[in-house]
């Protein structure tokens, strides 16, 4: 299979082998860009509309959107690629690299391991990462690329560049390459003249190449521009530079010239080392030195107290720490170090127990250790609690203050604690903090200090108070959770079996926690396969279990968290585990809990603070949604398990999936203008509010491709729990939708499931019902055959249990594929036969529906105008219904009838109408079938140039929505189009 190069570091440049791609025009470029800026992720049209047009799209946006992305299909297709490169993925389009190369992504890949080589004092390899990676620039970013958001993007690719360059000279210098780096670091600072850390390794070069004069004056200079283009005072790290280079201070001295890998050197001032202090020394009295003590001799040299050692208390480093490159680069920020009299940097990492929030702060202290010259504290705050004042004499005491001389209150500690750390860099990590309260008394006062502080908490307070930066931690992605595997499980074993091994990290949910667990299961278990350990997970009645090393620490990690909530809290989240949905939104959870949304919401909000539940959103219908990870729902329905009042909370998650059949029902109501074309049975529909249901349902498609993974779930279990009333109605209620979605899968996964309770209940209507919407399916699917012995058994079961209505539905239904198959007249005869019941029944819908599939009999028997009669009478009718699908329908048949009759204009007029509706309600399946209809009658009328607009977009929507019958008519109007535009030909004749 071909592969592209994609490219955007430098002009936007496509290749595959040794072959350039060719692009289009502006338009174009500006859709793959920003495709490729988010590979991986799904780009929502307007977004791209948004960036194409530099905030101001055209109404057509969304269509021309949709032939950029065909044509660059196209591009890929022509070039031999196999597969989808670009996505279509709700509510957009995703550039989907595997199998192919993104010259960004191997730019970030190999800073990222640069940055991490470095960190582990491997500085001749980190520096040869950062030399391949600058190596794939081929000028600016997006060079030639216009607008707001592209040029945007353009400058955040500008500054990872920089960042790269000035890491990558940094470890030059390290590895005494000063004299080679003058000239190149002089032309980056006059590019980029305020760029501090640019100029610190210029001044640093220049010094160690024995030009001590120009260094001073590269300080000037910058000293100068600084103050007049910000009024500020050059950074920390320039001036005790400057200050080290008037005194030739040793400690920035040029080191040997290396080729093998040394420890990192990074560009910061010299240790200060911590004297011994003594709780005597008076809190307001001067640092001043003996000499300018008055009347005070200086001490002799040899003398005087021996310096501290700069404390480090850190634990050892995590050898298998993997991934996490945004939250280190977060925490890299707090390395900008602030004046003194400013309070320090914090960062907060919270997540769930067994997250990595302690792997994350110690490798990282390990990382910076070097911009921390006067040391690094670290106190764990959870395995042993104790009062603030004892963890201040421990700290106290590693700054090296005397044992038996600290304050006994804890104010005088603080008092301190906090003078000692004055004019210090001194990284701080608390870890496992509990409360605000805990962490409080601990934080330094000074702005040379950073603190890093790990909780399960949200920690308000720090962050209101102190501007602590919040590093939420998640689970590890794919890639980074066999990547840590790897790690772990030695000789290959894991790398040998790529599926199992893939398997395994979804099994562990990309916990950390769990994924070290299992590779060390594996690790001391050489004789098991990774598939065998795959196998024991997937019991998930088994998978706390399996998850043990000497104790179940998994479940011990999370009853951590659960043991924090209240006890009504922990009620809530036990019961949410009942439901066997995906997600689940608000309005859901009210149900569940018998409360208000307003309350609901709180409850998720405060189980998502306690990192026990994930949120994403808004969807479409602007309603956030709350998930478990997996492995929190196994332990979840564990407790569940113990819950005191087992059957309130069974009715509880029963209450909540029948409020699914109150919203899907209230769906369906407003997309077919009524409670029409469906049968209903028996079960309750929970109260659900009128105005949360016109926020919901305002577009009802949107909130069925919001619900619809819920839709069958809820089906689902339902079915399993023998409500074959719900599950068989709920069914009925949701597959109108996929039919309008062309969601022919979850359409007969419903049917199936509403079918299959309906059996074992022995509910015949429900039966029925079933069988003849899975005939739809079937038929819809191009399974005619089976269809027809779905539809015959369907009539059969409704007709005996006296469901006239149904029957009716079901013969309209079976009508169709008759007339497919070439019966016209028993086609004919089945719609007749269903009149009467729809117009009893008052279903204008069904009635427009059955009188649409006579004007298609007519057509095909050669009578247009009987067509056209019949189809303004079901026009007649689906103007009672509103701007409904079924009014769509029926403009549309109108349409085509007035088309074969040759009466263009009314056809076009009608076309139109149908255009319209289905525009409103993002039908795009509609929408394609609409446009093909109008290009046949605007290319009949001799407008070629607007039928092929209208034929384009037509193929895009095609090619997205995956209909081959569709795409077969749209090519042979295709056909039909070139051949019209052809020298001397005649315009195609109407029918």
């Amino acid at each position: 299979m071909a592969s592209i190069r994609f490219g955007l570091l430098g002009t936007l440049r496509l290749t595959c082998g040794d072959r350039e791609i060719r692009l289009g025009g502006a338009r174009q470029r500006a859709v793959l860009a920003l495709l490729m800026l988010r590979h991986g992720r799904t780009v929502s049209v307007d977004e791209l509309a948004e960036t194409v047009w530099d905030g101001s799209p055209p109404p057509t946006a969304r269509t021309q959107i949709s032939i950029c992305v065909a044509q660059l299909r196209k591009l890929f297709r022509e070039a031999g690629v196999d597969g989808e490169a670009i996505v279509t993925s709700h509510p957009g389009y995703r550039l989907d690299t595997e199998g192919h190369g993104l010259d960004l992504v191997d730019f970030l890949s190999l800073t990222g391991h640069a940055s991490a080589l470095a960190g582990s004092g491997r500085t001749a390899e980190a520096a040869d990462a950062y030399r391949r990676a600058l190596a794939l620039w081929r000028g600016p970013a997006l060079d030639g690329l216009t607008g707001y958001a592209l040029e945007q993007e353009a400058c955040w690719l500008e500054e990872q560049r920089l960042t790269a360059l000035d890491g990558h000279a940094e470890l030059r210098l390290a590895l005494g390459r000063h004299q080679e780096l003058t000239a190149e670091l002089a032309a980056l600072v006059r590019e980029h003249p305020l760029r501090e850390r640019t100029r610190h390794s210029l001044m640093l070069a220049q010094y160690r190449s024995g030009r001590r004069a120009d260094a001073l004056e590269t300080f000037r200079t910058g000293h100068q521009l600084s103050i007049d283009e910000l009024g500020l005072e050059p950074g920390t790290a320039l001036r005790e530079l400057h200050n080290a280079v008037l005194c030739e201070d040793p400690a920035i001295a040029a080191p040997p010239t290396v080729s093998e890998p040394v420890a990192a050197v990074a560009p910061v001032a010299p240790a200060v080392p911590v004297a011994p202090v003594t709780a005597e020394e008076p809190e307001g009295r001067p640092e001043t030195s003996p000499a300018d003590s008055p009347g005070e001799a200086p001490t002799p040299a040899d003398r005087r107290p021996a310096p501290a050692l700069a404390p480090s208390d850190l634990p050892p480093n995590i050898p298998s720490f993997t991934g996490r490159t945004a939250e280190t680069e977060v925490l890299d920020a707090l390395l900008d170090g602030r004046p003194d009299g400013e309070p320090p940097r914090v960062a907060l990492v919270t997540g769930v127990a067994g997250i990595g929030k302690t792997a994350l702060a110690v490798h990282w202290s390990h990382r910076a250790a070097a911009s921390f010259p006067d040391g690094c504290l670290h106190v764990d705050l959870g395995s042993a609690p104790a009062a603030p004042g004892e963890v201040l004499g421990r700290l106290l005491r590693s700054l090296g203050a005397t044992g038996d001389r600290l304050p006994d209150d804890e104010v005088s500690r603080i008092s301190l604690y906090r003078r000692l750390l004055r004019g210090r860099r001194v990284l701080v990590v608390l870890d496992d903090a509990s409360s605000f309260a805990q962490v409080a008394p601990l934080l330094p006062a000074n702005g040379g200090c950073c603190v890093v502080v790990t909780s399960r908490e949200s920690m308000e307070e720090l962050v209101l108070r102190h501007g602590a930066v919040r590093v939420p931690l998640g689970v590890l992605d794919r890639a980074d959770s066999t990547a840590l595997l790897d790690r772990i499980v030695t000789g290959g074993r894991t790398a040998a079996s790529r599926a199992q091994t893939a398997r395994l990290a979804e099994l562990c949910d990309g916990l950390p926690l769990a994924l070290c667990i299992a590779a060390a299961r594996l690790a001391t278990r050489p004789h098991w396969t990774v598939r065998r350990l795959a196998d024991r997970l997937a019991d998930e009645h088994r998978r706390l279990d399996e998850l043990s090393l000497g104790g179940s620490r998994v479940r011990a990690s999370f009853e951590l968290s659960h043991g924090c909530l209240s006890p009504r809290l922990a009620s809530v989240y036990r019961r949410l585990s009942l439901l066997d949905v995906p997600d689940v939104p608000a309005w859901a959870v009210a149900a569940l809990l018998d409360c208000p949304v307003e309350t609901a919401e709180q409850y998720l909000d405060e189980l998502t603070d306690a990192h026990l539940l994930e949120v994403s959103g808004p969807d479409a219908t602007g309603q956030y949604r709350y998930r478990f990870q997996s492995l929190l729902r196994l332990y979840a329905r564990e407790r569940a398990q113990e819950d005191p009042d087992r059957p309130a909370a069974e009715a509880a998650r029963d209450r909540a999936l029948h409020s699914w059949l109150t919203v899907a029902e209230a769906a369906h109501r407003r997309e077919y203008g009524g409670d029409h074309s469906v049968v209903h049975g028996p079960a309750p529909r929970p109260h659900v509010d009128r105005d949360l249901l016109d926020d919901l349902l305002a577009r009802p498609l949107d909130w069925f491709d919001s619900e619809r993974h819920c839709l069958v779930a809820a089906v689902t279990q339902s079915a399993r729990l023998g409500l074959a009333a719900l599950a068989w109605d709920l069914a009925a209620s949701t597959v109108g939708f996929c039919e309008i979605r062309s969601n022919t899968d979850d359409w007969r996964r419903l049917c199936e499931e509403g079918l299959a309770a309906s059996r074992a209940a022995g509910d015949r209507q429900g039966e029925g019902v079933m069988l003849g919407e899975l005939g739809a399916a079937l038929l819809y699917r191009g399974e005619s055959e089976a269809s027809v012995r779905l539809l015959e058994e369907a009539d059969g079961v409704l007709r005996a249990g006296g469901e006239v209505y149904g029957a009716a539905l079901n013969a309209c239904k079976l009508a169709v594929v008759v007339r497919q198959r070439g019966d016209a007249g028993a086609a004919r005869a089945l719609l007749d036969g269903a009149l009467p019941a729809l117009r009893a029944a008052g279903d204008l819908s069904a009635q427009a529906h059955a009188l649409n599939n006579l004007a298609q009999i007519a057509l095909d028997a050669g009578d247009p105008e009987e067509a056209v009669r019949l189809g303004r009478e079901a026009v007649a009718l689906a103007r009672g219904l509103g701007a409904t699908r079924g009014a769509a329908q029926a403009f549309h048949r109108l349409g085509r009838a007035l088309l074969a009759a040759g009466r263009l204009p009314e056809a076009e007029e009608a076309l139109t109408e149908a255009a319209g509706i289905v525009r409103a309600k993002h039908d795009r399946l509609g929408m394609a079938y609409v446009l093909l209809g109008l290009a046949e009658a605007r290319l009949r009328a001799g407008r070629a140039d607007r039928a092929d607009e209208d034929l384009t977009a037509a193929l895009v929507l095609a090619e997205e929505t995956g209909s081959t019958v569709l795409m077969g008519r749209l090519h042979l109007l295709r056909v039909e189009l070139e051949e019209a535009r052809a020298p001397g030909a005649e315009l195609p004749q109407e029918a």
